[in-house]
């Protein structure tokens, strides 16, 4: 779940690895990645950066791709009408 603390209740039986330990002092955070693993918030928003990275890279490949389809549209639409002109 979203923002379940470490050590509190859990459906898991599993025991946390000395890295996923909690800090001295408090508990540690963890999110559920998908109903798959559990990671930490910092491994989270690591993720969802890298994930909105390449979306953006994938929108702005197929930005360029239509603008460069725009412009060889209107090049053709301008010769057309100086044509028929």
């Amino acid at each position: 779940m979203l923002g379940r603390k470490r050590g509190g209740s859990s459906s898991s039986s599993s025991r946390p690895h000395a890295e996923d330990a909690a800090p001295a002092g408090g508990t540690k955070t963890v999110v559920a990645d998908g109903g798959r693993q559990e990671v930490t918030v910092s491994q989270f928003v690591a993720q969802l950066d890298e994930a909105a990275r390449e979306r953006l890279d994938r929108m702005n490949r197929r930005l360029r791709l239509l603008e460069q389809q725009m412009e060889t549209l209107e090049a053709e639409v301008g010769r057309a009408s100086t044509t028929d002109n």
